[in-house]
């Protein structure tokens, strides 16, 4: 899940986040994390060598040591850019963003201020917060294994499914369009939501066909790419 914490300075916001990324961490989540500020700073140095390497034209720049990997990019990248760069390279539990008061991710609010759209908690205990981060979680990763079809045989949408049997008010074996094989099918970066029927016959169909190929294994995963090529430009004479 990605969530953020906002607030004026000197408002705890801080440590707020630390002890939620202790408290996570120690009970065995994988948390990464993002701070945000609305200065023009930098964290490179002018006259060192990666500050040299981007007057060069690199972009990014990555300082390496034997503690420490840095990524430097000269330049501002979106937040869903960034969220979606750590997903896909780390892929965290949690993704605590702090000082971004903006965005369609759920935020907490710290200290006397108006919450923003998108505020699910406003001055909340340790706890609480802790409690909050470890249900949105579990009900992640049931969504992840729910076909996503939002059809309502069950009687809910997938979500609320999902929140039902992290509530232990169902079980996931309640889902009517349940799968009997995992397959995830995406366009772009977008999953498309496929249930029983249209993941046994997009199985069986590409398993067959890949069957005949050498180095195929059916007992392994496949993971197959379609590219669309833009159609050449055509010379004007």
């Amino acid at each position: 899940m990605i969530l953020g914490v906002y607030g004026y300075q000197d408002s705890g916001k801080t440590t707020l986040v630390e002890k939620l990324v202790c408290s996570l961490s120690t009970k065995g989540y994988r948390v990464s994390s993002v701070k945000h500020t609305s200065h023009r700073t930098s964290v490179d140095t002018e006259g060192k060598d990666t500050w040299r390497h981007s007057q060069a034209g690199s972009d990014p720049v990555v300082f390496s040591s034997e503690i420490e990997t840095s990524l430097i990019k000269h330049s501002r990248t979106p937040i869903d850019d960034i969220t979606r760069m750590v997903m896909a390279e780390y892929n965290p539990d949690v993704i605590i963003i702090e000082g971004l008061k903006e965005g369609s991710f759920k935020k907490v609010a710290v200290g006397d201020l108006k919450p923003t759209d998108g505020t699910v908690l406003t001055n909340p205990t340790l706890k609480k917060l802790v409690d909050y981060v470890e249900t949105e979680v579990a009900v992640e990763r049931v969504l992840k294994k729910l076909p996503g079809l939002d059809c309502g045989k069950c009687g809910h949408d997938c979500e609320g499914l999902a929140r039902a049997i992290v509530a232990q008010k169902h079980r996931i074996e309640d889902c009517a369009e349940l799968a009997e094989v995992d397959v995830e099918i995406f366009i772009g970066k977008n999953k498309i939501p496929n249930g029983r029927f249209a993941s046994k016959i997009v199985n069986n169909t590409v398993r067959g066909m890949l069957s005949s190929l050498h180095g195929y294994e059916p007992d392994k995963d496949v993971d197959i790419h379609l590219h669309t090529k833009k159609p050449a430009r055509k010379n004007r004479t």
